[in-house]
């Protein structure tokens, strides 16, 4: 039984009424010809099959071929849980459309999942991301919001956010090119600057102004930054300690991401969470104006007259922080840098974003993750879809040592989302050359470079992994000009660290714990395995 529910009109408003008439196959087709048309597209071929609400179409314009399935269904139509949803539902087995709805939304061969929605001679197209539904069950409903039909009917282009917080595209058919060129982006961010949209319709979208808060805030104002495409997005420099890793990450970030508003940086700990990481409820101190003084806990102090209240509020991580700025700025590139990756349980500091890490050869995630409650809301305060990919602009470099006795260990599945970069040992010895080591047992100085070669290559005679050797920047220029760096610093790493079990294979002496060796260091008694040769010392060091 036909029921009345909110409809909207020609000229964008809303009324209650009954739903439209269905269009036929033929008008559906009619609406897509028409479409293309009116900017210029051409259609080389079409094909319907009623049965399956799909037609199979290749268009083309000025170089740019796409072929489309196209599953166009006859009617948006009343949906029970609100007068103010329309829906489609999707009744037949996914095996039927399994290929087309696995298909890239940026290759040449794309799928569309689309609703028609006529009334008053004006026809509106509604747009789900096919992709969403993957597996989908058999029946499952695809629904969008009155009022961003009404939009789309007003200015030609709407947006609504579903119950799982996607995104749902609805636009008058003169659109449809523009959203078959831009469909992967229009599913990840709000579009609200129809001025904007009108004056990008033959290419990409220039700049997205999200709705909600947090507008001004997340705006970046410097030119645009482009970065080399040899450099991976998802990216984990590693090698022995003193390699230079965080030095080449800083250059890069320099080179590339240079103003701080296009980067952050993060060090994992044992001790760091999910909440940290992507955001958590956390206690805030807010004050109201008291009528009397407060006194501070000694009861003496004068605490003014402000009293503290403990609010909780959302306190967003420093990957949902730049993962807004990434989406808000499509025009722009941006890094998060964590600093010792694996010191932390990675996967599970990752949590759910875990499944954002895989990409398409775009640099797009090829998967969309549904966020936390938390994140859901505080996404929707800046106007994003809840349901949310990883945006190409978006780069995640880091650094991890496998060496620290403190490490985690990283798994299969976590490892293949990344690109691991290996740090040769002696990559950036030529900035150290002119370093010197002062040691005792010597009676001077001798290069720092030097010095590394021999405990190194001692070291690989005894089979020691590479990532336990001494790398260039190991120890700081001021550290080894001071008389008691090598006892404080280095040689309770080599004892403790590279040899702990093994103390013989590079020292010698009476006792080899770490005590005795820094002792007979202080003596001057040579503590090393016999065999190891420093080279010339500097006895005027």
């Amino acid at each position: 039984m036909a029921k009345i529910s909110k409809q909207a009109t020609a000229d964008g408003r809303m009324v209650d009424d009954f739903d439209p008439a269905h269009p036929t196959m033929q008008q559906r087709e009619a609406v897509l010809r028409d479409g293309f048309a009116a900017r210029g597209w051409k259609i080389d071929n079409m094909a319907s099959d009623e049965s399956k609400r799909r037609t199979v179409m290749q268009v083309s314009r000025g170089g740019r071929t796409y072929k489309l399935n196209v599953f166009v269904f006859p009617n948006l139509a009343y949906a029970s849980r609100s007068d103010e949803e329309k829906r489609i539902q999707l009744s037949r087995d996914y095996s039927e459309h399994k290929r087309e709805f696995e298909l890239s939304n940026d290759g040449p061969e794309r799928c569309l999942l689309l609703g028609m929605y006529t009334r008053d001679d004006k026809t509106i197209v509604s747009a789900w991301d096919a992709a969403a539904y993957r597996n989908h069950a058999q029946p499952s409903s695809c629904y969008v919001r009155v009022p961003a039909l009404a939009d789309a009917m007003r200015n030609g282009f709407g947006q609504s956010i579903d119950g799982k917080g996607r995104l749902v595209c609805c636009f008058q058919a003169d659109l449809i090119a523009y959203y078959v060129e831009n469909m992967r982006d229009l599913h990840d961010r709000v579009v609200v600057n129809q001025d904007l949209i009108k004056a990008s319709l033959d290419g990409e979208p220039e700049e997205s102004t999200a709705r909600g808060g947090g507008e001004t805030a997340d705006r970046v104002d410097v030119p645009a930054n482009a970065v080399p495409a040899n450099l991976p997005r998802n990216r984990i420099l590693y090698g022995a300690p003193g390699t230079g890793k965080s030095h080449r990450l800083d250059g890069e970030v320099g080179a590339y991401f240079g103003d701080e508003s296009l980067h952050e940086r993060v060090t994992f700990h044992p001790d760091y969470t999910y909440g940290q990481f992507v955001g958590a409820y956390r206690p805030v101190p807010i004050y109201r104006e008291s009528s009397g003084s407060l006194v501070a806990a000694d009861k003496v102090t004068d605490a003014g007259k402000h009293e503290p209240l403990i609010d909780y509020t959302f306190v967003p991580g420093p990957f949902l922080r730049l993962l807004v700025r990434a989406m808000k700025n499509p025009d722009h590139k941006f890094v998060l840098v964590i600093e010792e990756l694996n010191r932390a349980n990675a996967p599970a500091v990752f949590g759910e974003v875990f499944q954002l890490l895989d990409r398409d050869n775009q640099g797009l995630g090829k998967f969309p993750v549904t966020m936390p409650t938390e994140a859901r809301d505080y996404l929707r305060s800046h106007g994003l879809p809840v349901s949310v990919r990883l945006p190409a602009n978006l780069y995640l470099w880091a650094t991890m040592n496998s060496a620290d006795q403190g490490v985690m260990p990283l798994d299969a599945a976590f490892k293949r989302r990344w690109t691991f970069e290996y740090v040769p040992l002696n990559e950036s010895q030529a900035v150290t050359a002119g370093w010197m080591i002062q040691l005792t047992f010597l009676g001077g100085s001798v290069p720092w470079n030097a010095f590394r070669a021999a405990i190194n290559d001692h070291l690989r005679t005894r089979e020691v992994p590479e990532d336990r050797l001494l790398g260039p920047f190991f120890m700081r220029k001021e550290e080894l000009e001071s008389g008691q760096a090598f006892r404080n610093k280095l040689l309770l790493y080599l004892r403790d660290d590279v040899v702990r079990h093994n103390p013989e294979a590079l020292f010698r002496g009476a006792s080899l714990s770490y005590g005795a060796l820094a002792d007979a260091y202080e003596r001057g008694e040579a503590i090393f395995a016999e065999g190891i040769d420093f080279g010339a010392v500097d006895q005027g060091s």
